[in-house]
């Protein structure tokens, strides 16, 4: 448990997985349960990686180097945080990234005031390092990231250069669950002085960041020292994309310590699933726009026969496609657990989860169904769309085509 100035972060909701995303270089993505996007240290052309395309609510750029620091990579209306002053000096960011229910935009605030929070804010801590191992003489400074939602910690090392963390970064940085750290030398760690840094945290997770690619077009030193050099606590892992989901952890458990080696490109959907999944998401984008005219009122509408209200039809809706695909992703990988959300069937014995949400906003929690279905869909590579699913009585094509159907 976090606190600071008083403040604690204690009220996240733990067991929401959150999905870590590696684009290239130092560029990383943090996607949350509530659908909050958090972009650090985009680069620009001159790295060699191609535009990836994502949007986001929070821009944060740890240092200055012209090689990642290019918001325009990043489309949307996101907030953007340098971590840096103009004379080089850490900002010290202790903020939340939230949307409170029946808020249209995030919030970006100071956490030091007691400002309000929905139990899946995201808070970001900034923790001053140097970018070299001289104080700073040489290279000067960067900023280590520490973002903590539903229950995860998770740290990006900007440009660190540091070979050892001092007692007062160890005790700021607490306990890491997910550790996003540079091993390509040259002007960060290197792989030997990160393999340091990782001992120093004892992550749950350790992703290499910051090495050369075969896109990178900078030189850098290949990741494959870093793996060498790992204690063997830690198990190499290899997923099919750039995608890793965490949820709250243990992280004293030895025996579940992983080195995640993402690609640098998403898993490619394949056409015949990625046409299931745009009709379905077609359909789910129809119903919210018929939900998000209503008013809470209207939404909590009892009809005088006795069905259902309004309100019960998209907790059912976004109830299902949460329970039956967390279902399935939770058999693959336990880091996304079951969510079962669905509303009690009969009218006597549904009490609304959210009564006093705008239909607005419950459109925005099937949106964040289909958002969590999208964004764990890689768990699905390599399942046949006729085979019945893991943990599941459908296939996954029927399943989708049920979800298509359930939505009209």
């Amino acid at each position: 448990m976090a606190s600071f100035g008083g403040w604690s972060t204690a009220r996240a909701d733990p067991g929401k997985p959150v999905a870590v995303r590696w684009w290239g270089h130092s560029m990383v993505s943090i996607e949350t349960y509530w659908n909050l996007r958090i972009i650090i240290d985009p680069y620009n052309a001159t790295t060699g990686y191609e535009d990836p395309h994502v949007s986001g609510d929070l821009v944060l750029f740890t240092q200055e180097n012209i090689d990642q620091s290019n918001q325009e990579r990043v489309s949307g209306q996101p907030t953007i945080v340098h971590a840096l002053d103009g004379d080089g000096s850490v900002r010290l960011l202790h903020h939340v990234l939230d949307r409170l229910p029946n808020e249209s935009d995030p919030a970006w605030k100071d956490a030091r005031r007691h400002v309000p929070r929905s139990p899946h804010a995201v808070v970001v801590t900034s923790i001053p390092s140097w970018r070299d191992d001289a104080g700073g003489e040489r290279r000067g400074t960067s900023a280590m990231l520490l973002i903590e939602v539903d229950g995860v910690r998770i740290v990006h090392c900007g440009g660190l250069g540091q070979h050892a963390l001092t007692n007062g970064q160890l005790s700021k940085l607490g306990r890491v669950d997910v550790l996003l750290i540079p091993v390509g030398g040259k002007v960060t760690l290197d792989g030997r002085e990160a393999v340091h840094i990782v001992q120093q945290l004892k992550p749950q997770f350790v992703v290499p960041i910051h090495y050369r690619t075969p896109a990178l077009k900078i030189e850098l030193e290949p990741v494959e020292p870093f793996i060498d050099m790992l204690t063997p606590n830690y198990q190499v892992v290899r997923p099919v994309g750039n995608t890793l989901a965490v949820s709250q952890v243990d992280s004293s458990r030895e025996e579940s310590w992983k080195a995640v080696l993402l690609k640098y490109e998403p898993w490619a959907m394949p056409e015949e699933l990625a046409a299931l999944f745009s009709r379905k998401e077609a359909a789910c984008r129809a119903s919210q726009a018929v939900f998000a005219k209503l008013s809470t009122e209207q939404m909590n509408f009892q009809p005088s026969n006795g069905t259902h209200t309004p309100r019960w039809n998209s907790e059912h809706m976004m109830g299902r496609e949460l329970g039956f695909f967390s279902q399935i992703f939770e058999q693959i990988d336990p880091a996304v657990p079951h969510i079962d959300l669905n509303p009690k069937q009969m009218p006597p014995d549904y009490v609304a989860a959210h009564p006093d949400w705008s239909g607005e906003e419950e459109a925005r929690q099937m949106e964040r169904a289909t958002a969590f279905t999208q964004r764990f869909a890689y768990l699905l590579h390599g399942i046949d769309l006729d085979a019945k699913a893991p943990g599941s009585r459908w296939t996954t094509r029927s399943l989708l085509e049920q979800m298509e159907r359930h939505y009209k």
